[in-house]
């Protein structure tokens, strides 16, 4: 029989009447918190001899058969079998040590819902010799999945930490204290300090802050072993336009091979990168003309030379502009500079979006067709090249009428694969010596055989 003591005028165990035996009634222990039950210390399985309402409804049950039907009746019944062993122990070890346990396990539910329960027992022996475990438990999970949240986010941080190389902080101002994730003494050679942190104070109090360093380098051999990517990449916005991140993320196995985790983060890169293009398109331009520079031309020609590109063959333009110097000492080195802008504008106009137009000397301007060798397309190409620049009209109003620029062409052509930007340039140079002979504005074929 279960025995409850009722207190009367706030004394108990006293011997003048005011404290009686009466049996706990059903009503009271429905209205206390969490579950009660009692179960056998003596039995293997942990034979339940009392259960109260409460414990029916944390598995889900309404009656007491239905309660039996899951657990067997038993203690390790209402233990989840992934559990069971670890709860074990834990009370065993406990017990040695004391009266009462305390543990923490998931329930045995049917429906597979997790529910997890704070366990909180004291082993009593009767006078009868026999040895009973009194037990209470308690819902705790949402505590506990808040627990594993916040555990997953400590563990996102410092594997973050690692993929990014970085020190992040997390400073308690009123409890003067801080973490810090990330291997500042590999970086700096010695361990945090405050002032290592806190560089600009917003109160009057004294900053000594008590730093808790944590160790990544479990966390780092953990990374090294799983399958590590840190690429530059782009995702599209709403309108279909690329924005540049960098994606760094590794994947966690189990021992079967078997994926078990993906961890990463998109780093913001999308205003570095584009910085960063302008700089490398501008170091690659030519200042007045905006066309291809020497050195840039010439790195993408050789690029484009042992590609697929120019298997069909290809064609180099050398092209030079017609006194050049008269031009300057005529009409002055600003409209000399015009010209130059209007001829690098000239040919990038008639010229495909994928070829590559440049401006290799002073003068001296050069076109790689990759695709176009010798032909009618070829022809039809030097013949809209050749001669006076304006000689399909949009000549600029403001232009001087005297000063009508022109240019001559050479141009080696070739069917053939692979070829050199040598071979290509002194063939291409040659025919631009034979069209200057032969009266400057206009051009000259070479094909290498």
């Amino acid at each position: 029989m279960t025995v409850f003591h009722r207190v009367t005028e706030g004394k108990l165990g006293s011997h003048d009447g005011c404290v009686i035996e009466d049996e706990v009634s059903q009503e009271f222990l429905d209205r206390i918190p969490g579950g009660l039950f009692r179960y056998r210390a003596d039995d293997e399985g942990g034979l339940i001899d009392y259960v109260s309402r409460d414990v029916l409804t944390l598995f889900g049950c309404t009656t007491y058969d239905e309660f039996c039907a899951i657990t067997g009746n038993t203690f390790l019944g209402m233990v989840h079998p992934d559990d069971r062993e670890r709860v074990v122990g834990d009370i065993t070890a406990q017990i040695k040590r004391g009266d009462t346990d305390a543990v923490t396990y998931r329930l045995n539910r049917p429906d597979g819902a997790v529910v997890w329960v704070d366990d909180r027992g004291r082993y009593v022996v009767d006078a009868d010799g026999a040895a009973w475990f009194y037990v209470t438990i308690i819902d705790i999970t949402e505590k506990v999945s808040y627990q594993h949240r916040l555990e997953r986010a400590e563990e996102r941080v410092e594997m973050l930490t690692v993929l990014s190389r970085d020190v992040i902080f997390d400073i308690d101002c009123q409890e003067q204290s801080g973490e810090v994730f990330g291997d500042f003494e590999a970086r700096f050679g010695r361990p945090p300090a405050s002032g290592d942190l806190v560089l600009r104070k917003r109160c009057d109090r004294e900053c000594s802050v008590d730093l808790e360093v944590h160790d990544i380098e479990p966390v780092r051999e953990v990374v090294a072993r799983g399958d590590f990517i840190d690429v530059e990449t782009s995702l599209p916005d709403v309108e279909g336009d690329p924005i540049w991140c960098r994606y760094q993320s590794f994947v966690l196995f189990n021992d079967a091979g078997c994926p078990v985790r993906h961890v990463g983060r998109l780093l913001d890169t999308h205003e570095m990168v584009m910085r960063e293009a302008t700089l490398r398109k501008k170091a690659e331009l030519d200042g007045l003309t905006g066309v291809f520079n020497r050195e840039a031309a010439l790195a993408r020609i050789q690029k484009s030379l042992v590609s697929d590109e120019c298997a069909h063959g290809c064609s180099l333009f050398l092209v030079d502009v017609d006194n050049f110097k008269q031009v300057n000492d005529g009409f002055g080195h600003p409209e000399g500079d015009r010209v130059l802008q209007e001829i690098a504008r000239f040919l990038s106009r008639k010229m495909r979006k994928d070829d590559i137009v440049a401006r290799i000397g002073g003068d001296e301007f050069a076109v790689f067709a990759a695709g176009l060798g010798p032909g009618d397309a070829l022809d039809r190409v030097l013949g809209q090249l050749s001669g006076d620049i304006y000689a399909e009209g949009g000549r600029p109003e403001d232009m001087p009428e005297d000063l009508r620029p022109s240019v001559t062409v050479g141009v080696a052509g070739t069917l053939r694969a692979p070829v050199t930007f040598d071979a290509l340039y002194q063939t291409a140079d040659e025919a631009l010596y034979v069209a200057k002979r032969a009266g400057k504005s206009r051009g000259t074929l070479r094909v290498l055989e």
